[in-house]
């Protein structure tokens, strides 16, 4: 049995095939066609690009024919508002986008922030759904039948009934995630009606069969089942190997993200004021949060490209890239240098401000530019241990990492992960955990084992790290710095920084 696992991005749009024993079968990608530097996403370009990578993958099959399944999961926040036809009346406002106005304000003043908070579990801000619905009822010119999130559409566009996951739900600022349903208190107050609104479903629930105009435009039978996955979080956290409460998915790329897994949504509201979610997690099994860094890999490519170019024609000779060179000059010891990683802006969690500005502290004569590459790697992982530190406040630990995305393939970085976090990492081996989440859910819903017996057959890793206790010991008294340097430098970025 072959399963498609569909991994919808910002930027682009993906589809992995998987045989159910774990083996991945083919891969098709494709950057979304839009012109550099724009904001929104059209709908069709959207449709088009994962109609495209499904066929694609499907033709490198040799035995198509055992394909049952197709699940789709994508970012949240944003949506697709179509109307009675299904026709998109606007264009896709992407969730790393706000649509901060007035109107918005007010009605948080007039809910409420700790209403919001009580029922949706997350800071009301404008860069989730509500907001944007609230700008699409101004600009849309027919009124709105559906407003499907980015999974719900294509599951939509795939198969014609509209649905929503329950992850994807709870990125709205409408859900209810404690009852497990829209929340009417809310409708009401926010103006929205219900009826526009999809069913919500759990993550990896059968939505139904292809239409037959689109099995036969990506040349599957028409019998394939179509599965709502979950928001990329989710289903990355599945894929790495997430299943045990204290467990968490660290995921470095552009951002740097670390998912972990608790039981219990956190009495205290300090929890959703430090901007971390409760989203359910699969089967029932507790609840998982997104702790993140805008500024994470982006700061590291900085860095190579900034300071490291010195070593592009070695690499070239070598057949290496910089990263390779990078991680072998780097010292071996903690640096007594001091870096604040906000390079774009202090985003995420648990504080944003957008003054705010990277910083290299400690600089000398004998200061060598692969101590500032450790440097820099150490900076973006004491920011992640305050992350753990405002978790651990509310009863959110983190005792095991599975480490994926193209940071985990740095040793050098997955060891000071270890020594700064105090806990094991674990390297993932595949690169495409999130489609891999994705098609695991789907063998699920066809087969009905769980997905985490499923998972058992698709999980491989490298080797473990273990925190150094030497370096751990350093580097809990350079932490204690990193924390008092960041209080000042924000305190200073708020007074100066917006000038």
């Amino acid at each position: 049995m072959i399963s498609l696992g569909i991994d919808i991005g910002g930027t682009g749009c993906k589809c992995v095939a998987f045989c159910d024993d774990g083996t991945q079968l083919a891969l098709s990608y494709q950057e979304y066609a839009v012109p550099a530097g724009t904001v929104n996403l059209p709908p069709v370009i959207l449709s088009d690009s994962v109609s495209y990578v499904i066929a694609d993958c499907v033709s490198k099959l040799e035995n198509k024919e055992d394909v049952k399944v197709i699940t789709v999961s994508s970012f949240g926040e944003s949506f697709v508002a179509v109307d009675k036809d299904g026709n998109a009346l606007t264009d896709i406002l992407m969730y790393f986008g706000n649509t901060e106005s007035q109107a918005f304000a007010d009605l948080v003043n007039r809910v409420g922030t700790e209403k919001f908070m009580r029922i949706a579990r997350i800071l009301p801000d404008a860069s989730y759904s509500l907001s944007k619905m609230l700008y699409t009822q101004q600009v849309a010119d027919r009124p709105v039948w559906k407003y499907l999130f980015i999974a719900g559409y294509v599951c939509y566009r795939l198969s014609g009934k509209p649905v929503a996951d329950i992850p994807l739900a709870c990125r709205s600022l409408l859900y209810d995630v404690k009852n497990r349903c829209w929340s009417d208190e809310l409708l009401s107050e926010c103006g929205i009606d219900r009826e526009t609104l999809p069913e919500v479903m759990p993550a990896g629930a059968v939505v139904g069969n292809l239409l037959p105009e689109v099995a036969a435009r990506i040349g599957l039978p028409a019998d394939v089942k179509v599965v709502i996955g979950a928001h990329d979080q989710i289903v990355n956290a599945l894929g790495a190997g997430v299943q045990n409460i204290g467990e968490a998915v660290d995921t470095s790329g552009t951002c740097e993200c670390i998912t972990p897994l608790f039981g219990e949504i956190p009495e205290s509201l300090d929890f959703q004021y430090n901007n971390f979610a409760c989203v359910p997690y699969l089967e029932d099994r507790g609840y998982v949060t997104y702790a993140y860094n805008i500024s994470a890999g982006s700061v590291v490519r900085w860095y190579r490209d900034a300071l490291g170019q010195y070593l592009r024609r070695e690499a070239e000779e070598k057949g290496v890239s910089i990263y390779d060179l990078l991680n072998e000059l780097c010292p071996a010891e903690p640096t007594d240098l001091m870096v604040l990683p906000f390079l774009q802006g202090m985003g995420g969690t648990p504080d944003v401000d957008p003054h705010a500005t990277g910083l290299i502290a400690g600089l000398t004569t004998q200061t060598r530019l692969p101590d500032i590459y450790r440097a820099v790697l150490e900076g973006v992982t004491y920011e992640m241990r305050y992350n753990q530190e405002k978790l651990e406040e509310n009863g959110v630990h983190l005792n095991r990492l599975y480490a994926c995305g193209g940071g985990a393939k740095s040793p050098v970085w997955l060891q000071i992960k270890a020594d700064v976090l105090g806990c094991d990492i674990i390297p993932v081996k595949s690169d495409e955990t999130g489609a891999m989440g994705s098609a695991i859910l789907g063998l699920a819903a066809v087969t009905g084992e769980s997905p985490f017996d499923i998972a058992g057959r698709f999980w491989k890793y490298g080797e473990a790290i273990h925190p150094n206790p030497d370096h751990k010991a350093i580097y809990d008294k350079k932490y204690a710095q990193y924390r008092a340097l960041r209080k000042i430098y924000k305190e200073y970025s708020q007074t100066c920084g917006g000038k």
